[in-house]
């Protein structure tokens, strides 16, 4: 059984483990949280989380995992048949990764009590500056990212977004979510699902834990 390492509250982990859900993939899961120690980085080359175990070997990196279960699990397809539109939906993927969720990503230091520099809130809104509208020249919603069917970059959207925009609006005082016309709708369609639910709510049980720990 593949063994996904990772935990609730990384954005990634939670990417990995709803599309692992939709296409009815079973699993387990194992508790892991980022780390540079040895045993650590014999896993994951980086220390970062998720990795996932398969019977292969172990692979690193979400946008990696997520193109490895759409071909050993095709099934329940969360990428377009045609190599150009499959392409499409990974260029989406990395745009977002690349250009919205990083650059947030590096503001979430409030998170555990941490300041972020002045220097770290100017480049990471130069950086959200130019990748929401890239974004938006590559999407029009109706009602999910890439038309009229759910793929593997809708559910990437909503955790990327979900945290992103929880940055942007402590820092910013933005909505980055109202920036991207139909984002708020799609993530509401896809909030609706019952594993949507199922890894929104464990990932609040694991924030309150993180803060409760505090």
């Amino acid at each position: 059984m593949l063994k996904l390492h990772g935990f609730a509250i990384s954005n990634y982990y939670n990417i990995v483990k709803h599309v692992m859900l939709i296409k009815g993939i079973a699993f387990e899961e194992v508790f892991a949280p980022p780390s540079q120690e040895p045993e650590m980085l014999a896993l994951s080359p980086m220390g970062k989380v998720p990795f996932l175990e398969t019977e292969s070997g172990i692979l690193t990196e979400a946008s990696v995992i997520l193109e490895y279960l759409e071909e050993a699990y095709p099934e329940v397809p969360l990428y377009p048949a045609d190599a150009f539109e499959r392409a499409r939906v990974k260029q989406i993927i990395k745009t977002i990764e690349l250009y919205i969720e990083s650059p947030a990503h590096d503001l979430i230091g409030f998170l555990f009590g941490r300041e972020v520099s002045d220097l770290t809130k100017e480049n990471s809104a130069t950086m959200l500056d130019r990748g929401i509208p890239a974004l938006n020249r590559l999407v029009t919603i109706s009602p999910y990212l890439f038309g009229d069917t759910l793929t593997a970059a809708d559910v990437f959207a909503l955790y990327a977004f979900k945290l992103a925009n929880n940055a942007t609006k402590v820092t910013y005082g933005r909505d980055i979510v109202a920036e991207v016309p139909g984002l708020n709708g799609m993530m509401d369609l896809l909030e609706a699902r019952e594993d949507t639910q199922k890894v929104l709510d464990e990932n609040r049980a694991a924030l309150k834990m993180m803060q409760a720990a505090k």
